[in-house]
C-alpha cells in the first residue's frame, strides 16, 4: 500500500473516531440521557428510604442561622455542591431551578449545602444564589464549618462528604421530615421520576408528631438547683488569669463547648455571637469555658475565637485544669461537665455574680425569651459624642 493511502486510511479513521465521541457524549447530556459524573462526585451504597432526617442547624448565604426543623410540614430537597466546581454542579443547580420554577408556588423549597465552606463564604453563596434566580425563602444555600457539614451529609443524609467532593443526587424530603427517594437531577428520567414523587408528596396530607410533655423526673433534671460557688478562676486565650468576680457589676452569659467539637458548639457560639452583635453597646459580658483542656490550650482558644471575631476584652474563652471545670460546672451552673460532654445551655449571670437563669440555644423560643430578658435589664447603648453634639447644635 502507497504511503499517501496509509495516510488517507487513518485520517478517515481518526475521523469516524471522533464523530462516534461527540455522538456519545451527545447523547448523555441532559436532554439526551444522562450527563456524566465529574471526578468529584461521591458514590455509596443505595440509601435506605422512608427513614427521618434528623433537623439541623447550618448558616445561609444571609448569615442567619438556617433550622431544618422549619421545613416542617414542607416538601424538600436537599442537595450538595460547590461554587467552584464548573459543570456538573453547575448543571444540577440548573435543573433545581427548574424545579423551582415549577414547584415554588406549591411550597416545595429546597436547600442546597456547599462542600467547599473555605471558600464558599456567605457573600459567594448569596452572589451564586443570584446567578441561578434562587428566590429568598425557597431556595437556601448553606455552608458551615466542615467537620459539622461531614457530620451532617454523612450522618443524617448517609452519603460520602468531603472537600469538593459530593452526592450528585438529589434528595427528597417529605412533609413528615423523612427521604422518599434520591435522583440524579442531569439524568432526563430521573428528572422526570423526581417530578412525579414532588406532585405525588404534596398531595399527601401533614400529620405533625405530637411532642409529648416531659416527665415530672425529667422536668426536675431541668430545674436550677442552689448556686454554691460565689467565684471561680481560669485562663483566658491571651494566658492571663481571668477570674469571674472581675465582673461584678456587669451582666454576662456563661456557656461550655470545646474547640474541635463538629456541630453544637459552633451552633451555640455562633447563637452567642448574634447576642454580641446585637448587645455589644450595651455592656453584655461571654464567657465560653472549653471542657475538653487536654486540648485547648490558650493559643486553639485564640484561634477558635478569632473564628467568631471575638474581642479578648469582652467574650472570654477559658481553660483551666479538668478537675476546676468540672466542679465550676457542677457547683456555678449546677451541670454536669465531663471531657468533650456538656449542656447546650447558656447561663445569664448577674451584676451580683448569681445565675439568674438558663436558657438552651438549640430552642428558639428559649433564645428569644433569653432576648428580651437582656432587653429589659441591660443599659440603654450609650450615645456616640459627635451625634449627641450634634444634636445640641439642631
Amino acid at each position: 500500500m502507497k504511503p499517501t493511502t496509509g495516510i488517507f486510511v487513518s485520517a478517515v479513521l481518526l475521523i469516524l473516531l471522533g464523530l462516534t465521541m461527540f455522538w456519545a457524549a451527545y447523547n448523555r447530556a441532559p436532554g439526551g440521557g444522562s450527563m456524566p459524573v465529574d471526578d468529584h462526585a461521591a458514590e455509596g451504597p443505595e440509601l435506605e428510604l422512608n427513614r427521618e432526617i434528623a433537623p439541623f442547624k447550618l448558616m445561609s448565604a444571609q448569615e442567619e442561622t438556617f433550622d431544618t426543623a422549619s421545613l416542617d410540614g414542607d416538601v424538600w430537597i436537599a442537595s450538595f455542591f460547590f461554587t467552584m466546581c464548573p459543570s456538573i454542579c453547575k448543571m444540577q443547580n440548573q435543573q433545581i431551578a427548574i424545579l423551582q420554577e415549577e414547584f415554588a408556588d406549591d411550597g416545595v423549597k429546597f436547600v442546597s449545602i456547599t462542600c467547599d465552606p473555605d471558600n464558599d463564604t456567605p457573600a459567594v453563596l448569596r452572589q451564586y444564589a443570584e446567578s441561578f434566580q434562587a428566590e429568598p425563602g425557597v431556595w437556601t444555600f448553606l455552608t458551615g464549618d466542615m467537620d459539622q457539614l461531614k457530620e451532617i451529609t454523612e450522618g443524617s443524609f448517609q452519603v460520602a462528604f468531603e472537600t469538593q467532593t459530593h452526592s450528585d443526587r438529589l434528595m427528597v424530603i417529605d412533609k413528615q421530615g423523612k427521604l422518599r427517594g434520591t435522583f440524579r437531577a442531569t439524568d432526563a428520567t430521573d428528572f422526570l421520576r423526581a417530578k412525579k414523587l414532588l406532585k405525588q408528596l404534596l398531595a399527601e396530607p401533614y400529620e405533625p408528631e405530637a411532642k409529648e410533655e416531659p416527665t415530672k423526673e425529667v422536668a426536675a433534671k431541668e430545674e436550677p438547683r442552689k448556686q454554691t460557688m460565689e467565684s471561680f478562676q481560669l485562663t483566658d486565650s491571651l494566658d492571663q488569669p481571668f477570674d469571674s468576680k472581675s465582673l461584678e457589676g456587669d451582666i454576662w452569659l456563661g456557656s461550655f463547648f470545646y474547640t474541635s467539637c463538629p456541630g453544637s458548639c459552633i451552633m451555640q457560639n455562633m447563637e452567642k455571637a448574634k447576642l454580641r452583635n446585637e448587645f455589644k453597646d450595651r455592656g453584655l459580658k461571654l464567657v465560653s469555658i472549653t471542657c475538653d483542656p487536654d486540648n485547648d490550650t490558650p493559643a486553639a482558644l485564640a484561634g477558635y475565637g478569632e473564628r467568631f471575631q471575638a474581642d479578648p476584652d469582652n467574650w472570654y474563652f477559658c481553660t483551666g485544669k479538668f478537675d476546676d471545670i468540672q466542679k465550676i460546672g457542677n457547683e456555678f451552673f449546677d451541670i454536669k461537665v465531663e471531657p468533650q460532654y456538656h449542656s447546650d445551655r447558656v447561663f445569664l449571670v448577674g451584676r451580683d455574680g448569681k445565675v439568674i437563669d438558663s436558657f438552651r440555644t438549640s430552642q428558639k423560643d428559649q433564645m428569644e425569651s433569653l432576648h428580651k430578658t437582656l432587653e429589659e435589664i441591660l443599659p440603654p447603648a450609650k450615645e456616640d459624642a459627635s451625634t449627641t453634639e450634634t444634636e445640641k447644635k439642631d
